[in-house]
Order: structure tokens, then C-alpha cells, then sequence
């Protein structure tokens, strides 16, 4: 799998957590790729390091374990680990190649670019043909950050020799060429890498993806392309349109929508109504809900004498029967308005702050109908099994009741209760 774990976990990381911004992460990681070691290697490393250690521990003369532990070591990027067994192993085996050619590997990873060029050309002397060339492309980056543009050039051509298919090793002979000066060689070179990775399979094109990438960033930071740099503009540009569009929908699948919430949220409160109390609050009360006399004012125009009784009876008869009980609040006789406490935000002296469910409970459903239909909109009271933010405050002479839909505060309903 390669890195593609480190992205698949980080996306399920934004995921699990619901912060789709932090997909941006994954380009971060991309970027990281050369620091971090391949999440494969980790997960074997876990269990074979251990397993080696106690083989090294055990037998002084265990060369194979120390190679292999070392080998683990290079591929966690550790060479400081490595270098020790390395240097135990060709103590016992001088004229180890692979050997000479892992401690030089780990000396040029370490940044000790002069003793691995010497331990790497001492692997070639043994034996040139050792891991298919392999030790000429460390000695060519080892020259290269030496500055020896010359001598990198001809070790990564040799290199070639053994591994024509190599992208990456195209584009440091690229910069080998550019270094010395060599334009049209490097230009060569690097148009060489790119042309080597459209005609490879498929399975090697993935595995070579940051290769040819690198190869096209070449073109602009050695080559100083103009065209490279135009199109690399255009991509970037319609990369971060394409961002831009995609976000949305993203962070759609990444957070359900205020509703779904909302809904969510209802069903968790519904297994707790009837758990809170409502404590010294309880009693039966006369309920006078602050509400205007005529419709009119709440915007509805052209009201009939009838239909403005009939809205004030059904307002009046909401509120009939108001009592306190000791887990919710319950008014109403045809339609009976109920307030379950769900969950207490905050209680003090005189006061309590709680979220409750609103529910109506038909006693006679024709009347409650026709209740309910006489009702103009805008009140702002609950529907039927919706949240609400519901405060009991008292005062020296009657306690205020005030709630509202979670997703409404502005809804507020403000009822005068005077106790019976």
C-alpha cells in the first residue's frame, strides 16, 4: 500500500472527527513523503526488530541479523541506528560488499557524504553488479551533495545501465549535467525520465508518480522552463477551483446538515425526558401567555370577527390547566401541550434554565383540529417533539415562563404564571 496509508488514515482522522479542512493534510503528507517511512515498513519493523535485537544480543557473530536490523533501521530513515550494527558486521566480514554498500548508504543518509563515497566505491571494487547497480545511484547523490557534478554524471549513467526505468535517477542526471553547466544534456536527461515513465505499466507508473512529478518540478527549478511554469500556473489555478467547488460537497459528507443534527440530537434528549425535576416550581397555575389581543399585530391581515375568536380561544385554551408537575409542564384540556425536561442547563434560587421536548397530546382530535387550525403562524410555540430552550423564573408576585425552538431562539414565547 506505500504511503496511501498514512492518506487513507488521515482522511478517516478528518472524518471520525468531522473537520474536513484537514484534508489538507494529505498534501502536507505528500510533501513529507521523503521524511517519513513507508507505513509498511513500520508495521514490520514492530515485530522482526524486536525478534533481531534478541538475535544480536544473543550471538556477537550473527552477521545476518545485524544486516537485517540495519536494513530495517535505514528503511525507518534511522541510519544513526544502523550505522553501529554495520560497523560490528564488517569488523567480522571486512570484505562484505553488501555490507560495505549498507554502511555507505547509512553514512550518506547521516550526512557523512566523504566516508560513504569511500565505503560505496569500495562496494563497487567487490562488486559492481550488487543490487543491480544500486550502489552507483547512492554514490551519485553523495557526489552530487558534494558538488562533484562530473563524477555524479558518470555514476548515474552507470546506474542506468543496470535500471534504464528509474525516473528518479533520470532527473539527478538531469541536475548532475545542469550543475556542470550542460543545459542541453540535462534538458535531454530529464525530457528522458519523463518520456521513460508514459511508457512504463501501469503498476510502475503508480509506484513512479512522485518520481514524474519531481522529474516535471525539475523542468521549472533546473531547466527554468517557461512552459513548465505556465502549465504548472493553469494546474494550480484549476487545482484550487476544483478545491474550491469540491469543498461543499465534502464538508456536506463530512457534517450532516442542521436538520439531520437536530434530529439526532431529539432522539438522544427523548431517552432522558422524565429524568430532571422541576423541583420547588411545582403546582397548578393561572397562565397568562403574553400575546397580542388581535392577530392583526402579528402581521396577519383581513381576520374575520369569527376567525379572531377562534384564535383566541384556541390561545386560551393552550394555556387552561396549567400545572407544574415534577418532571414536566403540562396545560391544555382538548390539546394538551407538554414540556418533558430533558436535560437541567442551570439551577438556582428562583430560577431554573433546561432544555425539554415539546410534545401535544390530542384528548379529542375534531376539536384539537379545528384548535390548531385556527391558529395564525408566527407564534413561534413548539412543534410537535421539538427541543426547546425553556427558562421558570420567579418573581415577588407570579413566575415567568419563557421558551423557545433550539433552532429558533428568536421564537420566544414569554407566559405570566400566577400560582393557584
Amino acid at each position: 500500500m506505500g504511503y496511501l496509508g498514512y492518506y487513507l488514515a488521515w482522511v478517516a482522522l478528518s472524518y471520525a472527527i468531522r473537520q474536513p479542512w484537514l484534508l489538507l493534510g494529505v498534501l502536507g503528507l505528500w510533501l513529507l513523503r521523503g521524511l517519513l517511512p513507508p507505513p509498511g515498513a513500520l508495521f514490520g519493523a514492530l515485530g522482526r526488530a524486536g525478534r533481531l535485537r534478541q538475535q544480536v544480543r544473543l550471538n556477537r557473530a550473527n552477521i545476518t541479523a545485524r544486516r537485517d536490523l540495519a536494513t530495517i533501521y535505514l528503511r525507518l530513515l534511522r541510519p544513526g541506528r544502523a550505522l553501529p550494527l554495520l560497523e560490528e558486521g564488517l569488523q567480522l566480514a571486512p570484505d562484505d560488499a553488501e555490507l560495505m554498500y549498507l554502511y555507505g548508504l547509512a553514512l550518506q543518509r547521516a550526512g557523512r557524504h566523504d566516508q560513504a563515497l569511500v565505503q560505496l566505491l569500495a562496494a563497487i571494487e567487490k562488486d559492481p553488479r550488487l543490487r543491480h547497480g544500486h550502489p552507483y545511484c547512492v554514490a551519485g547523490d553523495t557526489l552530487l551533495a558534494l558538488g562533484r557534478w562530473d563524477d555524479a554524471a558518470d555514476a548515474f549513467e552507470r546506474y542506468l545501465d543496470f535500471s534504464s526505468s528509474d525516473v528518479v535517477a533520470h532527473t539527478s542526471l538531469a541536475r548532475a549535467y545542469a550543475g556542470a553547466g550542460d543545459t542541453a544534456l540535462a534538458r535531454k536527461w530529464l525530457l528522458a525520465g519523463i518520456l521513460t515513465w508514459h511508457a512504463l505499466p501501469a503498476p510502475m507508473k503508480r509506484r513512479q508518480l512522485g518520481a514524474y512529478l519531481g522529474a516535471q518540478w525539475a523542468r521549472i527549478s533546473v531547466l527554468k522552463d517557461a512552459s513548465a511554469l505556465a502549465l504548472l500556473l493553469v494546474l494550480g489555478l484549476a487545482g484550487v477551483g476544483a478545491a474550491s467547488a469540491a469543498y461543499p460537497l465534502v464538508a456536506r459528507l463530512w457534517r450532516p446538515d442542521d436538520q439531520q443534527q437536530m434530529v439526532q440530537r431529539m432522539l438522544q434528549s427523548a431517552a432522558r425526558c422524565g429524568t430532571q425535576q422541576t423541583g420547588d416550581f411545582a403546582g397548578r397555575y393561572a397562565a397568562t401567555p403574553d400575546v397580542p389581543d388581535d392577530p392583526r399585530q402579528l402581521g396577519v391581515s383581513r381576520v374575520s370577527a369569527s376567525a379572531r375568536r377562534r384564535w383566541q380561544k384556541a390561545v386560551a385554551e393552550r394555556y387552561s390547566d396549567f400545572r407544574i408537575e415534577r418532571d414536566r409542564i403540562v396545560s391544555g384540556r382538548q390539546l394538551v401541550q407538554e414540556f418533558c425536561l430533558t436535560k437541567v442547563l442551570e439551577r438556582q434560587a428562583g430560577e431554573l434554565h433546561a432544555e425539554a421536548i415539546a410534545r401535544w397530546r390530542e384528548n379529542d382530535s375534531a376539536q384539537a383540529g379545528a384548535a390548531a387550525e385556527a391558529e395564525p403562524p408566527g407564534q413561534g410555540d413548539a412543534a410537535p417533539g421539538q427541543l426547546v430552550d425553556l427558562r421558570l423564573t420567579r418573581g415577588a408576585e407570579s413566575t415567568r415562563l419563557s421558551f423557545a425552538p433550539l433552532d429558533q431562539p428568536l421564537a420566544q414565547t414569554l407566559v405570566t404564571l400566577r400560582r393557584e
